[in-house]
């Protein structure tokens, strides 16, 4: 069993990596046939789970029920990268590529816009094999900390605060 991180700020999150590391892992990292998402139900309606299927294509294999209406629509079955500006793609890529290069969690303080109100929210990404495919997976939980203000408009990442990697055994990216 691993360490809670420190950066972790919601109980939620400390939730979901805890189940995470239960899991049973190989080289750092569990399956996602091992992934139940019946053990963390609470929390399902804000977890996603991403497939990279290549530097184009990220398939967005779930997306729980709070982060579709803060989106305003369900994306499973999407490419992920379609929901954001192309200029901040590349730089998306490379934290998924610097994640699964060194297989390590990653956390993110975002504000985000949804439901006309401005939010900072926690994200915790954690990785996952996909045996049939290949493929990685990279699963996620978003936790609300704090409402800011008021700002009509969209679903919307409108800042990276802060971004930090979480070592599960394998070290982190330089």
């Amino acid at each position: 069993m691993l360490a809670e991180p420190d950066v972790l700020q919601t109980a939620g999150a400390r939730i979901f990596f805890s189940y995470w590391d239960s899991l049973p892992k190989k080289d750092f990292v569990p399956d996602r046939s091992d992934f139940s998402p019946g053990r963390i139900a609470a929390l399902m309606p804000a977890v996603t789970i991403l497939e990279v299927v290549s530097e184009d294509l990220i398939l967005q294999r779930l997306t729980g029920t709070a982060i579709c209406r803060a989106l305003g629509f369900d994306p499973t079955g999407g490419n992920a990268l379609e929901m954001m500006q192309p200029s901040v793609r590349p730089d998306y890529l490379n934290l998924i590529r610097k994640q699964i290069s060194t297989p390590c969690g990653r956390w993110n303080l975002i504000r985000s816009r949804r439901d006309n109100l401005i939010d900072r929210v926690e994200v915790l990404t954690l990785p996952m094999r996909h045996a049939p495919t290949g493929h990685w997976m990279i699963l996620s939980y978003f936790g609300t900390i704090e409402s800011i203000s008021y700002d009509p408009g969209p679903y919307e990442i409108l800042a990276y605060e802060n971004t930090s990697w979480v070592d599960i055994g394998a070290g982190v990216p330089r």
